[in-house]
């Protein structure tokens, strides 16, 4: 497989015990086309992969056995694959953290590990990434794929086959600039128009984006998870002092003094945030995944989010 920069081998490999929580998608909406793995008979071959203990025997391919000396399996697919939708917001607030609590880098991270499973799992993923650049002609949504300005998109990926694609590109994903959610998500569409889940990848410093996006995710009957990624600074300040906040989009400086007041303020406000973005969740069925990129990232992708209900093992 491709060099992998964002998963190492050990990860990897336990990941291989874990699929996509399927979402139910918003009643009311048009679901978007919809096609699972089977298990049984075969309806359309999708992959092969390694046999495991508990696999049936009947789906060994033998033919591959004699030529290889190694047991693989069949993996078939049928009309109700689902389409998942990766939303990562790539403003310059992203890019904010030192080594592993940078928070574009978890992002990343995280978009590669969900991406992962839902590969694994022979499910369709696209993923689009920044904000919505000037359109041109024959590219109404202004989608840039590839470059630095704009959307990067990664079109629909289908199978186990599409990972090292889907790592190579989430590793060349940079971070600058403001962003515009439900712009991106327009964009999106444009790249895959039938997802049934969106995952969004975002600090979410912009309340009203957030409530646009998910007004538009429901009004295409998706289901929305925000990963909502914060770094420990963000969610509790540094001790007090005199500090100059500079506000990593605008540029903007505010010179500040962190007394116990200020520290009681801000903890206040943070919290309205929070309340803010929840109301804006419960209005249109989306869920919001506080994620501390001072947590080991291992234990949030194996522990916290199966527990959360996004991922789950098999």
């Amino acid at each position: 497989m491709g060099e992998n920069t964002l998963l190492d081998a050990g990860l990897l490999g336990r990941l291989e015990n874990y699929r996509l929580v399927r979402q139910r998608p918003v009643p009311g909406a048009h679901p978007g086309p919809r096609r699972s793995l089977r298990k049984g008979g075969a309806v359309e071959f999708a992959d092969y992969r390694e046999y495991t203990a508990g696999d049936e025997p009947r789906r060994v391919d033998w033919k591959a056995y004699a030529r290889l000396g190694r047991l693989y399996v069949k993996e078939f697919q049928d009309e109700r694959q689902d389409s998942v939708l990766f939303l990562i917001d790539t403003s310059a607030s992203m890019d904010w953290g030192d080594g592993d609590e940078h928070k574009g880098r978890y992002a990343l991270r995280l978009a590669a590990g969900l991406g992962t499973c839902v590969l694994a799992g022979n499910d369709r993923l696209a993923i689009v990434a920044g904000a919505v650049s000037a359109a041109e002609p024959g590219n109404p949504a202004g989608v840039n794929r590839g470059g630095q300005s704009g959307v990067q998109a990664i079109d629909p990926l289908n199978g186990r086959r599409s990972l090292p694609r889907l790592w190579n590109r989430l590793g060349e994903i940079s971070f600058g600039g403001g962003t515009d959610l439900p712009g991106c998500l327009q964009a999106g569409l444009q790249v895959l128009s039938g997802a049934a889940g969106l995952y969004v990848f975002s600090d979410l410093w912009d309340p009203q984006g957030v409530e646009d996006m998910l007004r538009l995710a429901a009004g295409r009957g998706m289901a929305v998870t925000l990963m909502h990624i914060l770094a420990p600074g963000e969610l509790n300040p540094p001790g007090e002092g005199e500090w100059t906040l500079v506000d990593a989009e605008t540029g903007a400086r505010v010179d500040v003094s962190f007394t116990p007041a200020a520290m009681q303020d801000y903890a206040r406000r943070l919290g309205e945030f929070f309340r803010q973005l929840d109301h804006s969740c419960r209005r249109w069925g989306a869920r919001r995944l506080l994620l501390d990129t001072g947590a080991p990232f291992a234990q949030t992708l194996l522990h916290t989010l199966p527990r959360l209900g996004v991922l789950k093992t098999y």
